[in-house]
């Protein structure tokens, strides 16, 4: 490994959600200067239609024997919190055969401890960030809920609880009558739930992010309103990345653009299995006080989180690419299950869909592109990029410093495919 970087440098960061501001702030720590490049910078990205969670216990893969097993039901029941676009099969075929290798047991067990080791490093990365963008007041530390509708279905979580403490997540078993304490206005219609004491969620993601981009700005960063459509290199020194209409020179590239970041990564080179996966959520204007914290419904896949503009409800899952309209079916299950949880929420309020950047092996790729050295990537974090984005900003800064990362990332690399 060369030696650490004292020299500030001119790091291009494309995307400007949590992981690309995260990760700009970082490397103002270490004393670089910074651009942002974002078409839309904190209006419309995925950090603006998240569940908001800092979900620290998070470790377990999408893709396990019981994914695979329940496919036919997950596909074909009209209630299933998945769907797929027929029409987009033929192109999600090679992510689909490594989600099911991704899947197989032995797999799983690697998946999830390896998850486990960046997320316990997750708050105390991002805790420094939001201290220094003054957001404190925008992040609830009242833990998260976990219901199951039946003790079958609680029963298949056995597998679950033993991988999350096998990683060292706290997690507590709850009868009815602990989870009616906790949240005496939802309908018992639950019968068990677990529940998350070290879990965090935002108050107002979209404000949180926009306050950590304006302490970007005011340390001396850049922020460019426009698309990134490539990289190139320039000389054994400089990157150019093409925008519209302008291009931006740069010593080190980092790709953090989401959904869209695996188009930029083919311009260097690299063939990365990026897919998406297309959430929705609901918003109950001034209905916040119903709920003390996020409560996941895991018989429909939906968390109901209360922030300080009412109740967001979001979840689903639709495997559809980056270019599908709103399916009005993924909006009734939302509604359903708040109907389910909350009776008293008749109308929502508004709607919204965005794209979840997954791989499939439900681990991001947070590393130095195999094909240029002056080219990093952060992106693919599934539904965990919040709460992955400030443990993320710090490896990169490591990388570009030429300093030993503080988590083993070869698990995360872009050459694991």
């Amino acid at each position: 490994m060369e030696k650490a970087h004292s020299k500030p440098q001119d790091i291009v960061i494309i995307g400007a959600g949590f992981v690309g501001v995260a990760t700009a702030m970082w490397l103002q720590k270490s004393g670089h200067k910074v651009t942002l490049i974002d078409p839309e910078p904190f209006e419309k990205g995925a950090y603006f239609g998240n569940a908001c969670t800092i979900a620290t216990y998070a470790n377990i893969p999408v893709g396990t024997p019981s994914t695979i097993k329940n496919i036919p039901k997950l596909l074909f029941s009209p209630q299933s919190p998945l769907s797929l676009s027929w029409s987009y099969l033929p192109k999600l075929t090679p992510w689909l055969l490594r989600f099911a290798w991704a899947s197989r047991p032995s797999q799983v067990a690697s998946i999830s401890h390896q998850l486990g080791v960046l997320l316990s490093h997750a708050q105390s990365a991002l805790a420094p960030l939001i201290e220094t963008a003054k957001g404190e007041d925008l992040v609830a530390k009242n833990g998260t809920l976990y219901l199951y509708g039946s003790e079958a279905g609680f029963m298949k979580a056995k597998s679950d609880i033993q991988l999350r403490r096998l990683s060292g997540i706290p997690v507590t078993k709850l009868t009815k009558a602990e989870i009616s304490d906790l949240e005496p206005q939802l309908n018992p219609v639950y019968k068990r739930g677990l529940f998350f004491d070290n879990a965090q969620h935002l108050l107002s993601p979209l404000n949180l992010l926009q306050r950590m981009g304006a302490s970007v700005i005011a340390k001396g960063g850049q922020i460019i309103t426009n698309k990134a459509l490539g990289i190139e290199r320039v000389d054994a020194h400089k990157l150019k990345v093409l925008l519209q209409g302008s291009s931006v020179l740069a010593d080190k590239v980092v790709v953090a653009a989401g959904a869209w970041s695996k188009y930029l990564a083919q311009q260097a080179g690299d063939q990365l299995p990026l897919d998406t996966e297309q959430g929705y959520h609901l918003m109950y204007n001034a209905q916040q006080q119903l709920l003390q914290r996020p409560v996941g419904w895991a018989d429909a896949g939906v968390y109901l989180t209360p922030m300080n503009d009412g109740l967001r409800a979001a979840g689903t899952v639709e495997l559809a690419g980056l270019n599908n309209p709103i399916n009005p079916r993924r909006l009734e299950i939302i509604s359903g299950a708040v109907n389910d949880l909350l009776p008293q929420l008749k109308n929502y309020d508004s709607q919204w869909t965005g794209f979840r950047p997954s791989m499939p092996d439900s681990k991001p790729v947070i590393g130095r592109s195999s094909k240029d050295g002056g080219i990093f990537y952060a992106f693919g974090h599934g539904h965990i990029g919040v709460t992955l984005s400030g443990i993320t900003g710090k490896l990169i800064s490591e990388l570009i410093d030429n300093k030993a990362p503080s988590v083993d990332i070869s698990a995360f690399a872009p050459g694991r495919f």
